[in-house]
């Protein structure tokens, strides 16, 4: 009886040793080791070489670092410091040590504009960015004479359907109860006084009806700054 004892107390602690160097091997190798490290970092979705470039700096991630330190939430989150980037997806290779990192850059639905600042560009979120290279042509500019009146750009064009919002060319902010839109609807070049920031369905819908009608065919602008009397010339 005492011999079986001790037999199954030492098979206990044979099984107990051979996990603990299981488990200590494996930390090793995971955190220590130079078998599991980066041997290869590959960026894409960058705009430009030299916003790829600037991805890789702000990664801090070089060949030779250690596989189970690469923190993929982490790098994601510092790479969308950079205001142009929507997101990002990092991976981990462990058989080859190849780290992918596949950049999703915001895509400019306008171009936006406050007096002393650069042009930059606007998203469909209404989130404002400087995108890396040439800004695109086409796009429908936003301006402001102030930050008040750039906020209340920004949420309106944000908020428009974008059968709406293609046929801008420029939405102009003179006060945040002032705004101006100048653009082609119906195949026509007309100017829409729109006014406050409020109610921006029902304006769209107001201007969508008057256009519909054949007697306002020729009009040049739509003043709609009270939607339920608009006013067309």
């Amino acid at each position: 009886m005492k011999l079986a004892l001790q037999i199954k107390s030492s098979k206990a602690i044979l099984a107990i040793t051979t996990t603990l160097i299981i488990l200590g091997a494996g930390s090793y190798l995971l955190g220590w080791s130079s078998v599991l490290t980066v041997k290869q970092i590959e960026i894409s979705g960058a705009p430009t070489l030299t916003s790829e470039r600037e991805i890789a700096k702000s990664l801090d991630l070089s060949t030779g670092d250690k596989l189970a330190r690469v923190d993929s939430r982490a790098l994601s989150n510092r790479l969308k410091a950079n205001s142009w980037v929507e997101s990002a997806d990092i991976a981990r290779n462990w058989f080859n040590g190849k780290v992918t990192v596949e950049i999703y850059p915001r895509v400019p639905v306008a171009l936006y504009t406050e007096p002393g600042k650069p042009q930059v560009a606007l998203d469909a979120s209404g989130k404002i960015f400087i995108l890396p290279g040439e800004l695109p042509s086409g796009l429908p500019s936003v301006s402001a004479t102030s930050v008040a009146s750039g906020l209340i750009a920004i949420e309106v064009f944000t908020e428009m359907p974008k059968e709406f919002s293609d046929g801008i060319d420029r939405l102009t902010a003179g006060s945040p109860t002032n705004l101006v839109i100048d653009g082609k609807f119906n195949s026509r070049t007309r100017q829409i006084i729109w006014g406050d920031g409020k109610d921006t369905l029902l304006k769209i819908k107001v201007i969508s009806a008057l256009l519909d009608l054949p007697e306002n065919k020729s009009i040049r602008l739509i003043d709609v700054t009270a939607p339920n009397a608009p006013i067309v010339k």
